[in-house]
């Protein structure tokens, strides 16, 4: 009997030292008591960061099964179970923002914003139209010569003898186009279209990243005024901007905050090097840290209606005002409308009537952290507008 004790014995404590021996088992155990999931990881597996946490392999051996808890339970086989762990999301933390800037884009080249007919001597024609020109289209040269802005553009064109090669781009492809310019009546050589080599205005800068110092600004892209294309900037950059006045909103019209910036490149305070769907982004030089808080990026599932605060600069100074989210929508991939707001504060109501132009890239803090950026405002009803959700914007433009 003691013989077969003595053996059974040994033969469990041979099993138990092969169970721990597994190397599924070995990860699972040694698991710290918390991990990190990434959020940007679509796999159903939990992807950990190696400072964090042993890594965990994707296989159907070991799963991390998620808990509505906050928790997971790691099990082998997906069967056996063999350690529960708290699971968090990772977070970034930013430097808040919430100044007034002046936003100068210059384009690369001139950009076509519309089309005129040309009166000839020998009758009314459209040289640009007739070429394939597009509006939106960037004419980049003429002649294999270099444009620069509408001023060299029109003095190339005076030059040619008549027929020029444009080298252009459309939606980013490059193209050449062939066009016959025309002679109007004052004998000046014409394409017939109207070009512009720049836009300027006021926006507000959103948030940075206090050790890259890539900011994201606007929360929407600049659009020409005239094509509704995004501009491609060339030679973008951020100037100090300074609100001079306020001029309300009414019904169908949009408020708009009316200031004074430089447009002068030597008074860049930062780069403009992106210009997307979702803000516009670049690197910040001499730019004073303006509101020195750091603060923790939502992420958007966190959001929910109820008290929430933006940050403005609408009368020189740099302060929060309190709003209410009415409507949170579910997102799968990135929109500048993801939160409705309503403007609640009297200072800011008083001030300004609502959300007015200028105020875009406002920031929006609830329960302490970064939850959205301020994108748009209902033309016919101006407390109200929409945010872009801060985690889209961050994923994209730092």
């Amino acid at each position: 009997m003691k013989r077969i004790l003595r053996a059974v014995t040994a033969v469990a404590a041979f099993l138990l030292l092969g169970w721990y021996a597994l190397p599924q088992v070995y990860t699972a155990l040694h698991l710290p008591d918390r991990v990190f999931s990434e959020p940007a990881v679509s796999a159903p597996m939990l992807s950990m960061r190696q400072s964090d946490a042993a890594p965990v392999r994707g296989s159907d051996d070991e799963r991390l099964h998620r808990a509505a808890s906050g928790s997971a339970s790691v099990s082998l086989f997906g069967v056996l179970p063999l350690k529960t762990v708290s699971v968090s999301a990772h977070t970034k933390t930013v430097m808040l923002g919430g100044e007034a800037v002046g936003v100068v884009l210059k384009t690369e080249g001139v950009q076509i914003v519309g089309f005129e007919r040309v009166e000839t001597a020998w009758g009314s024609v459209s040289p640009a139209v007739s070429a394939g020109l597009r509006e939106g289209d960037m004419i980049c040269a003429l002649n294999g010569q270099a444009v620069s802005d509408s001023d060299s553009f029109a003095a190339l064109c005076a030059k040619s003898d008549g027929t020029c090669v444009l080298s252009c781009l459309r939606d980013g492809e490059p193209f050449t186009a062939s066009v016959d310019l025309a002679i109007d009546r004052n004998g000046e050589k014409r394409i017939g279209a109207w070009v512009r080599d720049s836009t300027s205005g006021i926006g507000t800068l959103s948030f940075y990243d206090p050790s890259s110092r890539v900011y994201a600004a606007l929360g929407h892209g600049v659009t020409d005024v005239d094509t509704q294309k995004l501009i491609a900037p060339a030679k973008g950059f951020l100037t100090e901007a300074e609100i001079l006045r306020i001029r309300k909103g009414d019904h169908e019209t949009a408020g708009e905050l009316v200031g004074h910036f430089s447009v002068n490149a030597k008074d860049a305070v930062a780069t403009v090097d992106r210009n997307t769907e979702l803000g516009i982004s670049g690197t910040l030089g001499a730019f004073s840290d303006g509101q020195g808080r750091t603060v923790e990026i939502a992420p958007g599932d966190a959001a929910h209606r109820g008290e929430a605060y933006i940050v403005s600069t609408v009368d020189g100074e740099t302060r929060a005002y309190a709003v209410q989210v009415i409507r949170v929508d579910v997102q799968s991939s990135p929109q500048t409308q993801g939160m409705m707001i309503e403007i609640t504060d009297p200072a800011l109501l008083e001030k300004t009537g609502g959300i007015v132009q200028g105020m875009s890239g406002s920031p929006l803090l609830q329960d302490g952290r970064l939850i959205g950026v301020v994108t748009h405002v209902f033309l016919s009803h101006p407390t109200r507008g929409y945010c872009l959700y801060a985690e889209w914007m961050a994923d994209a433009l730092l």
